[in-house]
């Protein structure tokens, strides 16, 4: 007989591990609706260790489980999508769906591109602010570099930059790091800092969904932006590179036109839902409720159609964040996060309220977590299991929130991130040197870690410590 395939085992695992982690959670003392909710859990984290199912098909079952068992009332193993979580994602998602559609991303890169000197550090950074232009209402790394893409090959071939060589390898760097370096800065950047926002205390929510989530991280920001241009420099050097071809980016214009009315539609409501959502402490309207003006406005002027509707929003990824939304309430229901709080009390009691231990506690378990789990996945665990420890520590729960949204970015090998496999699927790695790129990802994964040091006088200035 061959070997089992990876498949196989993980479909017995699927089967025999709830079955093993339920009589042993009843044996350790824990009650019998927080040992069926492990053994539910367990089931979770296999199918997506082996990638049996599609990402978002585990936290669906798991919520059929809970119901089917009545482990919790419908209200609670539904709430998440009962949530504003769901306005706010549903708007989101169809911001970034439209930005793409109707051209206006491109168009507003190549106005840029034609206005600034035409050196090596200006296209990188073009890519850069690009990219962390598109993160407030672009959840989606893999969305934001699927619109840096066409811009790097249209650089790297006007240019005619050779392949393998320093100068294409740094400006796929510079695509990357637009799509990704921006990912905790803000609630909207990444679609797990929506779903994660939702497990702090309500009035909390509200403040960090505005602009002060900017605010308490804009040390780690501005520094993680420096530090990139810094590695940049040091990889990759600042070596001259043909002239970028000016001519045929006027002329792609040209054949734009003037922006249309569906491009005048989308950057409204792009301006709308940025202004807003960056002034909730001034009028205290919910970006959630600004998002659903956003849709509402999308599909009345047409710009977002029926089709559009069904077709260009990321709803499986929708449903898995509000579905593990749902998952996170029942833990709290059954009460096994208070059991985890006190499980995992002896594991990192050498806190002892120190934050610079708190941070090395958060690094250590995000990247345990992320050799198993997908990065949304990972960042959502992690934070579910740090942040009683937060509680008991006295530590400001955003901050358990940053941190895991900031180290969940580091990566290490391939599969750990979708970003980086996208960019290998569509043939731009085969275009660089990959070992160069890598060593400059290195840099920036040792790089997140020094600006949550570095953010600490700032968070203390802020009173969150």
């Amino acid at each position: 007989m061959g070997r089992p395939s990876r498949e196989s085992i993980g479909w017995c695992l699927t089967l025999a591990l709830p079955m093993v982690l339920y009589p042993l959670m009843l044996w350790i003392g824990t009650p019998i609706p927080g040992a069926f909710f492990t053994a539910v859990l367990g089931a979770m984290v296999v199918l997506w260790v082996f990638a049996l199912v599609d990402e978002f098909i585990p936290p669906l079952f798991a919520t059929v489980a809970i119901l089917f068992v009545g482990l919790a009332p419908p209200s609670i193993a539904l709430a998440g999508f009962a949530s504003s979580s769901l306005l706010t994602l549903v708007g989101v998602f169809a911001l970034s769906a439209v930005i793409n559609a109707t051209g206006l991303g491109q168009r507003l890169m190549f106005w840029l591109l034609l206005r600034l000197p035409d050196r090596p550090f200006w296209h990188q950074t073009v890519l850069l602010v690009g990219g962390y232009l598109m993160s407030p209402i672009m959840p989606s790394g893999n969305s934001r570099l699927a619109i840096m893409l066409p811009m790097f090959r249209n650089m790297a071939d006007g240019c005619r930059l050779a392949p393998g060589g320093r100068a294409i390898t740094g400006l796929m760097a510079a695509s990357f790091a637009g799509s990704m370096l921006f990912s905790p800065m803000m609630s909207t950047s990444k679609s797990s800092n929506i779903a994660a926002i939702a497990l702090l205390p309500q009035q909390m929510q509200t403040e960090f969904l505005g602009i002060f989530w900017l605010v308490a991280a804009g040390v780690a920001a501005l520094a993680l932006t420096l530090l990139h241009l810094l590695a940049l420099r040091l990889v990759f050097g600042n070596g001259r590179q043909d002239p970028l071809p000016r001519q045929d980016l006027e002329e792609q214009l040209d054949r734009r036109g003037p922006m249309g009315p569906d491009e005048w539609v989308t950057a409204a409501c792009f301006a709308f839902f940025l202004m807003g959502a960056t002034t909730v402490a001034w009028h205290h309207v919910q970006p959630a409720w600004l998002a659903g003006f956003v849709v509402v406005g999308l599909l009345v002027t047409g710009v977002l159609g029926k089709q559009g509707f069904r077709g260009q929003i990321d709803w499986p990824m929708i449903f898995f964040l509000l579905g593990l939304d749902s998952v996170t309430r029942v833990m709290k229901h059954v009460g096994l996060d208070t059991e985890l709080a006190r499980g995992m009390g002896d594991l990192y009691g050498f806190i002892d309220g120190r934050f610079p231990l708190f941070i090395l506690a958060s690094l250590l378990t995000t990247l345990v977590i992320r050799l198993v789990l997908p990065l949304t996945a990972g960042m959502i665990v992690s934070t579910i299991v740090l942040l009683p420890v937060a509680a008991a520590e006295g530590i400001h729960p955003w901050l358990c929130v940053f941190l895991t949204a900031l180290f969940s970015d580091i990566w290490f090998f391939r599969y750990q991130s979708s970003v980086y496999l996208q960019a290998v699927s569509s043939g731009a790695i085969a275009r660089i040197d990959e070992p160069a790129f890598l060593r400059y990802n290195h840099l920036m994964n040792l790089a997140r870690v020094l600006v949550a040091y570095a953010s600490i006088p700032w968070w203390h200035w802020l009173g969150l410590l």
